[in-house]
C-alpha cells in the first residue's frame, strides 16, 4: 500500500480553491490552510492513520499552516493544471467542503487551535512542526478508540467483553 493517497498538499489545496471558484467564491488563504489541515487530520482518523498527502504543518501564530501551500498560493491560484485525484478522494473532499465551507475562517481557526497538537507545537515556538500522527489523533472521536472495527455494512463493532454483557 502506498504511503500517501495524493501526491501533494498542493493538489488538495487546488481542489478546494477550484471548488470555491465553481461556487463563485474567493477562498481566503487562511481558510485554504484550515481546510487542508482538517482534511489531513480527518482522513487519517477515518482511515486508521493513512496519510492523505505528504505535508508538513507548522504552528503559526494565526494557526497551523503548510508553508509550501502558503508560498504557492500567496498570489492566488498558481498556474497549475487541475489535479487528478482518485474518485474516493474527491468524494471525501466534497464531504469536508460540505461540512466546513459554511464556517468562518475564525471559527475554523478556533476549531484547530484548540486541539492539543497545535497547542503543543505553538508552545515550543512559532513555525514549530506539528507531528502528523498527532494531527490525526486530534481528529479522533474521544469515544472511538484508534483501533476500530466495522461490520461488512459499515457499522461500528465493539469487541465483546463478558463483563460488559447485558443479562438476558
Amino acid at each position: 500500500m502506498a504511503s500517501y493517497v495524493v501526491n501533494s498538499a498542493i493538489d488538495i489545496a487546488l481542489w478546494f480553491f477550484d471548488r470555491a471558484t465553481r461556487e463563485g467564491n474567493n477562498i481566503q488563504a487562511q481558510m485554504l490552510q484550515r481546510l487542508t489541515y482538517i482534511s489531513f487530520g480527518i482522513y487519517g482518523a477515518r482511515y486508521h492513520g493513512r496519510r492523505l498527502m505528504p505535508s508538513v504543518f507548522v504552528a503559526n501564530e494565526l494557526g497551523p499552516i503548510d508553508p509550501n501551500v502558503y508560498r504557492v498560493f500567496e498570489e492566488g491560484r498558481p498556474k497549475l493544471s487541475k489535479p487528478s485525484l482518485p474518485t474516493e478522494v474527491e468524494d471525501f473532499l466534497e464531504g469536508i467542503w460540505g461540512q466546513f465551507n459554511h464556517m468562518s475562517t475564525d471559527n475554523l481557526t478556533k476549531l484547530v487551535t484548540q486541539q492539543a497538537p497545535y497547542k503543543t507545537a505553538i508552545g515550543k515556538g512559532n513555525l514549530e512542526s506539528i507531528d502528523g500522527s498527532d494531527i490525526i489523533s486530534g481528529f479522533l472521536s474521544p469515544r472511538e478508540p484508534q483501533e476500530t472495527f466495522r461490520s461488512a455494512d459499515g457499522r461500528l463493532v465493539q469487541k465483546w467483553n463478558p463483563k460488559n454483557a447485558k443479562p438476558s
